[in-house]
């Protein structure tokens, strides 16, 4: 049977229900097999419904045991009438080079699994590559991504996130891509906020930075605007390392701000403040009410930034704040 389209009547909820249309597929071949209520696919599959188009090698489609979603017509053959297409969709398994489709986000897995009560889509991988979900610049990977098909909003094992938006497009620093990596991803789409959990990692060039929780958040536009850590905070920049309980990453102004008892080591100093910012494209560095312990042998071979005029005498911040 070559190019066969069939349709699931009302397959994922009965006509007019909020939870979606009908479900429509095609594929070279396809079993209808009764007693085990399900219909196996092979070949240039292809499902798609209400926007979201996956396609894949071979699919199984399992439909529920007892409920059925009476059609809306009576159909012409009997066969027909005794076979899937009146049984409500249980469960559709998609395997081999699954893609999936649903407005600008695309994924890529091995292996896919739609469940139509809990309007969820999860994608895994084969052990050698993991499922990827590509949202306009930016990248996603991890061992399960699953989509909710009903809110948009994603959840991800072990997730790997290249966060390339981090950067405005008319910038003039280098436009480095901020990655993340933790043990739980969960991205809610109508709060414009992804939370990351557990282990989180953060690395943008030479920084890097650790917690145990993290809230990435974004404006209408889909711009990541701020990174916020919590739980417990190391950062690290070179040989420069600070800790904190909170942190806060501005992605218009690439500057980190430190708070909760903030610390800052760099080669034997240390520099303590109720708020530490750090800017890491130049370096600099500002700590409000501050007070710590310098070692000026620490820096005995670094040429001085300035030299002061003789007589000078050294200017005094008018502010209780130090600049590095």
């Amino acid at each position: 049977m070559i190019a066969v389209a069939t349709l699931l009547m009302a397959a994922v909820a009965p006509p007019g229900s909020a939870r979606g249309g009908p479900l429509d597929f095609t594929a070279q071949t396809m079993r209808m097999q009764p007693k085990q209520r399900r219909s196996v696919l092979d070949g240039a599959v292809r499902l798609s419904r209400d926007g979201l188009v996956i396609t894949g090698d071979h699919a199984v489609v399992e439909f529920e045991p007892d409920a059925r979603v009476a059609p809306a017509k009576k159909p012409r053959q009997e066969a027909i009438d005794q076979g899937l297409l009146g049984q409500k969709l249980k469960r559709f398994t998609v395997d081999g080079n699954v893609h999936v489709q649903r407005g600008s986000r695309t994924a890529d897995g091995a292996h896919g699994v739609l469940d139509a009560d809990a309007q969820t889509l999860v994608l895994t991988g084969d052990g050698s590559h993991d499922p990827v979900l590509r949202d306009g610049s930016e990248t996603l990977t991890g061992d399960r991504i699953l989509m909710q098909l009903d809110t948009e909003d994603v959840d991800v094992a072990k997730p790997r996130l290249v966060l390339r938006r981090s950067l405005p497009q008319d910038s003039e620093a280098p436009q480095l891509a901020t990655r993340v990596e933790a043990a739980r991803l969960v991205l809610d789409r109508s709060e414009r906020v992804a939370h990351f959990s557990d282990d989180v990692v953060v690395r943008r060039g030479d920084v890097t930075v650790r917690g145990p929780r993290m809230d990435a958040r974004y404006d209408s536009s889909g711009q990541l605007t701020h990174l916020l850590l919590s739980g417990g905070v190391e950062l690290r920049q070179g040989e420069r390392r600070a800790v904190s309980r909170n942190a806060d990453y501005d992605a218009s102004s690439r500057e980190v701000v430190l708070t909760g008892e903030p610390r800052l080591f760099d080669r034997g100093d240390v520099l303590v403040g109720e708020r530490i910012a750090l800017a890491l494209d130049s370096r600099e560095v500002r700590v409000e009410r501050a007070h710590g312990r310098l070692r000026p042998e620490a820096h005995r071979n670094e040429t001085p930034r300035a030299t002061a005029r003789p007589g000078a005498a050294p200017a005094r911040p008018a502010n209780p704040e130090v600049r590095r």
